[in-house]
């Protein structure tokens, strides 16, 4: 009965560690191809914009004048709202907001970590961009900050809290 024992915590332990081994080396790979990508100019041929400008520059160029146009007299709301799951998607997938690369760092380095922030925020100053009027990329991004920051509130406000009782000392 006691080997049955042993050899079962042995064959328990060789699972469990190697299953927490693997999840390790997961997510450092994940984090290296991040990295790697966020020196990039180019990601499976498409090139990637290293800042706000060059985004709006490189829609820009990817449109065409009369959708400009047709998008520039929407609503910037309605607008945001609308292009987020089509151009949003786009520029989620191959400008690698999500996976890694020179724009997304660029908008990590400015506080934004939720591709879908992003996503909001290039569509906004685009939007702005296109009408002329200042982007205020600061104002946008407090705003999605302190709405991630109520939404963890909200979370934590939500979470049933269990108070252990002290230990007694004996």
């Amino acid at each position: 009965m006691k080997l049955t024992q042993i050899v079962f915590a042995t064959l328990l332990f060789s699972i469990l560690s190697t299953k927490w081994t693997f999840a390790q080396s997961e997510a450092e790979k994940w984090m290296r191809n991040w990295e790697a990508r966020a020196d990039l100019e180019r990601i499976e041929d498409v090139y990637i914009p290293k800042d706000l400008a060059e985004a709006m520059s490189e829609l820009d160029r990817l449109t065409d004048d009369s959708m400009a146009a047709v998008i520039a007299l929407a609503p910037e709301g309605e607008i945001a709202s609308k292009l987020h799951f089509s151009l949003g998607r786009w520029m989620q997938l191959h400008w690698g907001l999500e996976e890694g690369s020179r724009l997304a760092a660029y908008l990590r380095s400015r506080g934004l970590s939720f591709p879908d922030d992003m996503i909001d925020l290039l569509i906004r100053c685009w939007h702005r961009h296109l009408n002329g009027k200042p982007t205020e990329e600061e104002g946008l991004i407090t705003k999605y900050q302190e709405r991630r920051r109520l939404e963890h509130r909200k979370r934590l406000e939500k979470t049933e809290r269990i108070v252990l009782p002290p230990r007694d000392k004996r």
